[in-house]
């Protein structure tokens, strides 16, 4: 009797080591899991701080052209419009939509980004650089009343593509880079 009773003292020793074992583990996987859960936070903050210093970048480069180029697209509007005034506002933003599709042409992102996120801006700069082209070719075609509607396609296709990828980093929304550059 006494064999047994120590028998099932060990085995019960046993088992309630064994649950505690478990709980142990269990809770080392949740202390992991919280670890995970607030390293992805970090690293998904830490990607929009970057992705929006790229945009500040992005917008601080092309500030200048855009907004010569609005400029124009005021003075071409005006009810009634001065003449002397669109050619020299047009000349102005023909020059600048030029060296602006030049420095899309050679744009690279500065901001510390994962490559993917670089690769995939990248790609969208010719489409920036599409637009600043069509701008200055509508302005050598009639300066006085360009029409930018192929610009404005390019342009758009530009802030799709920008706005994907903020998107994909889990913005909520995504802006007009070429109406915050005017």
């Amino acid at each position: 009797m006494k064999k047994w009773l120590i028998a099932l003292g060990v085995t019960s020793a046993l088992i309630t080591a064994g649950c505690s074992g478990d709980t142990e583990e269990s809770s080392d996987s949740e202390g992991q899991n919280e670890e995970t859960a607030e390293t992805e936070e970090n690293n998904s903050q830490d990607l929009k701080k970057s992705l929006m210093d790229a945009q500040m970048e992005l917008t601080d480069t092309f500030k200048p052209h855009q907004q010569k180029i609005s400029a124009y697209q005021a003075a071409a509007a005006e009810e009634e419009p001065d003449t002397e005034t669109i050619t020299s506002a047009g000349e102005e933003a023909k020059t600048a939509a030029g060296e602006a599709a030049a420095a899309a042409s050679d744009y690279t992102v500065e901001t510390e980004l994962p490559d993917e996120t670089k690769t995939k801006i990248q790609e969208a700069m010719p489409s920036l650089q599409a637009y600043y082209e069509e701008v200055e070719k509508a302005l050598d075609e009639n300066l006085e009343e360009a029409d930018f509607s192929t610009a404005e396609e390019k342009a758009a296709e530009f802030n799709e593509q920008f706005g994907q990828i903020l998107k994909d980093a889990d913005f909520p929304a995504a802006p007009d880079l070429i109406g915050e550059m005017s």
